[in-house]
C-alpha cells in the first residue's frame, strides 16, 4: 500500500475524489495534503518529519493563487527524493504563459504570435507583430478562461493594456487563430501517451473553449501531429501528467499551452476513460522505478 498525497486547497474538487476513489480501489491510501495549511520551515527535513503519513509520492493540485507557496512544497519533496507527478521546473513555467511559450518555440513547437509589452506606447507595434486585430489578451498567470479576452479595436485594446499596466498586472498578447473557430484539443498526457483526448467548443457568443467558461467537449480523433505535440510539450517542461490544449489551424497544429492541474470530470465523462485510474496505476510505476 502506497501512501499517495493530493497537494490541494479543495478536498472536494470532483478531480480529487476521483484519484482519492480509484487510489482505494487500488489498495492505496490516497489523501488530501492542505494547501494552505502548511508551515514550510527553511529545513526541509523538519517540515517532512512532521508530516503523518510522510507521503510516498504526491500529486500536486495546486491553485493559481496558491502559486508561488506550491512551488517551495514541491521543491521539498523533490528535495527528499519523493515522486511527485508535477516538478517545480514544470509547474513554474506551465504557470507562466510567457515563458512556456519561449520555452515552446526554443524547442521548435508551433505556437500562435506572442508579444509582452508594459508601455502603452508599444502598442501598435506589439500588435503589429503578432498580426493585427482581433488579438487574444490574457495574464500571464490565469486559468480556466477567467483572464483571457479578444480584442477586435484600438479602443479597446488601450482601454484594457492601460489598465493592466496601470495595476502591474503582466499580460500578454496573442494572435487569434480564426481556424479553430472557437474550439480546442485538450489532451491528457500521461507519461510519454495521449490516453484520452476531446474537443471543447465555446458556448454561442463567446470564443473561450474552456469547460468553466461554459465551454462543451465533445469526441475527437487527434493526428500523429497532435499526439507528437503534445508529448513533446509536456516532456520539455518536465511533467509527467498534464493537460495540453492544441489549436487547429490551416497551417497545422499550434500549441496553445499546457496545464499542469487539468481537471477530470469533463474528459472522463467525454471519452469514458477512467483517467483517474490510469494516474494512480502511474503514481505506482513512479514509486517502483525511484526505489
Amino acid at each position: 500500500m502506497l501512501n499517495i498525497a493530493i497537494l490541494t486547497s479543495d478536498p472536494s474538487n470532483y478531480s480529487n475524489r476521483r484519484m482519492m476513489s480509484a487510489g482505494k480501489d487500488l489498495g492505496h491510501n490516497v489523501y488530501p495534503l492542505l494547501t494552505y495549511n502548511q508551515i514550510i520551515p527553511a529545513h526541509g527535513k523538519v517540515y517532512l518529519s512532521k508530516l503523518d503519513p510522510i507521503p510516498d509520492a504526491v500529486i500536486p493540485r495546486i491553485g493559481v493563487s496558491l502559486s508561488d507557496f506550491g512551488q517551495h512544497l514541491i521543491n521539498i519533496f523533490e528535495s527528499a527524493n519523493i515522486p511527485t507527478t508535477v516538478s517545480s521546473y514544470g509547474f513554474t513555467n506551465s504557470r507562466n504563459k510567457f515563458l512556456a511559450s519561449q520555452l515552446f518555440s526554443k524547442r521548435g513547437l508551433a505556437i500562435p504570435k506572442t508579444a509582452l509589452f508594459t508601455n502603452q506606447d508599444n502598442l501598435n507595434e506589439a500588435v503589429r507583430s503578432i498580426g493585427g486585430y482581433p488579438f487574444i489578451i490574457k495574464k500571464i498567470k490565469g486559468t480556466q478562461g477567467d483572464t483571457v479576452s479578444l480584442i477586435s479595436d484600438i479602443s479597446a485594446a488601450k482601454e484594457i493594456t492601460s489598465k493592466y499596466i496601470f495595476e502591474r498586472q503582466p499580460f500578454l498578447i496573442q494572435e487569434f487563430i480564426k481556424d479553430s473557430e472557437g474550439s480546442d484539443i485538450r489532451c491528457f498526457v500521461i507519461g510519454k501517451n495521449v490516453i484520452a483526448a476531446m474537443k471543447r467548443t465555446a458556448k454561442f457568443g463567446d470564443f473561450r473553449s474552456n469547460i468553466h467558461a461554459g465551454g462543451r467537449g465533445s469526441m475527437t480523433e487527434i493526428t500523429n501531429e497532435e499526439r507528437k505535440m503534445a508529448i513533446d510539450a509536456t516532456n520539455f517542461l518536465n511533467l509527467p501528467i498534464a493537460g495540453v490544449d492544441i489549436l487547429r489551424s490551416k497551417n497545422g497544429p499550434k500549441l496553445l499551452e499546457v496545464n499542469s492541474s487539468s481537471g477530470l470530470e469533463e474528459i472522463e465523462k467525454i471519452t469514458n476513460i477512467n483517467i483517474a485510474h490510469e494516474i494512480i496505476s502511474f503514481v505506482e510505476k513512479m514509486v517502483q522505478y525511484n526505489e
